[in-house]
């Protein structure tokens, strides 16, 4: 387990665990103290098996939907207009986020009927950075930690959030297929940046 995770489950389950969720880790706490010699007569540590089981079990009560995407993405391209605009009228900046990402439905994913809203190139290249550092392991603790805070599941979220093309870069470089340097050329490419 790495760190991250570790600061993740805690925060879980000191802050945000409900009483039925709080029940749930309490009795793997049960199992593992129960159950201690029969992990290490496997030839694994108690903690790490218990640990693996309780990172499954708090990602699972700690499942996110799309709404969340939208909502935190909103956030997102809201604090980017503001930045560059930072006396625009409210009505008018709600426009614009209404037309980058509309709250209507009308855009189906072709594979799953799910919506996707269109997200301006500047969001899915952060999304993009974000989600190949994590998954490099050389994101920062305090983003990660940002990021869980705002989404539980944002990778899985980013992901699906992406088009297909972007995946295929993404996944071509994180197999090591391609470069940092052609990965980052193609994805602005892509993106139009």
């Amino acid at each position: 387990m790495s760190r991250a995770e570790l600061e993740r489950v805690l925060d879980f389950i000191l802050n945000k665990a409900d009483e039925a969720e709080f029940e749930v880790v309490r009795k793997a706490c049960e199992r593992r103290n129960r159950d201690g010699g029969a992990f290490a007569s496997l030839g694994s540590s108690s903690s790490s098996v218990i640990a693996r089981q309780l990172a499954e079990s708090v990602e699972t009560a700690m499942g996110s939907s799309l709404e969340s995407v939208r909502t935190m993405t909103r956030g997102f391209v809201a604090g980017i207009i503001r930045k560059h605009e930072p006396d625009i009228a409210d009505e008018k900046l709600d426009a614009l986020i209404e037309h980058y990402l509309p709250s209507d439905d009308a855009s189906r994913d072709e594979e799953g009927g799910d919506a996707r809203p269109d997200f301006p190139p500047e969001m899915l290249l952060a999304m993009t950075r974000d989600f190949v550092a994590y998954s490099e392991g050389s994101m920062a603790p305090s983003r990660q930690k940002e990021l869980w805070d705002e989404m539980p599941r944002w990778q899985d979220e980013y992901w699906r959030a992406f088009p297909p093309s972007i995946k295929a870069i993404v996944k071509a470089n994180l197999e090591g297929r391609i470069d940092a340097a052609t990965f980052t050329t193609a994805l602005l490419s892509l993106l139009g940046i």
